[in-house]
């Protein structure tokens, strides 16, 4: 038997990314690789809280300190994949039978 069968597997480097569009809002959070699109690479822990009160201005994160704020999705053919009926609920593969797609217009 080879010994190479009880060798540990390398730590593998996870990159955590936030997803945005061409105003700098948050799309989505993603810790693979993801449809293709603007991202700026983010820590561990701001992937874990996300918070999406945020907009991405050359290349950070920067706060949107205005006193109002809501996101207003709408459905679409492309956009964040998610669980029928649970617009909340996003998926990272396409393997769950009943998805719908969702994109943020506000």
């Amino acid at each position: 038997m080879s010994d190479e069968l009880y060798l540990p597997f390398p730590k593998q480097q996870i990159e955590y990314r936030l997803y945005y569009d061409a105003q700098g809002r948050p799309v989505a959070m993603a810790s693979h690789d993801y449809p293709v699109g603007n991202y700026i690479v983010i820590t561990r822990e701001q992937y874990e809280r996300p918070n999406y009160n945020v907009r991405v201005t050359n290349g950070k994160i920067v706060v949107d300190t205005s006193d109002h704020f809501h996101v207003q999705l709408k459905r679409s053919n492309s956009g964040v994949a998610v669980v029928r009926g649970h617009a909340s609920l996003v998926l990272e593969n396409d393997h769950y039978e009943e998805i719908e797609h969702y994109d943020r217009i506000s």
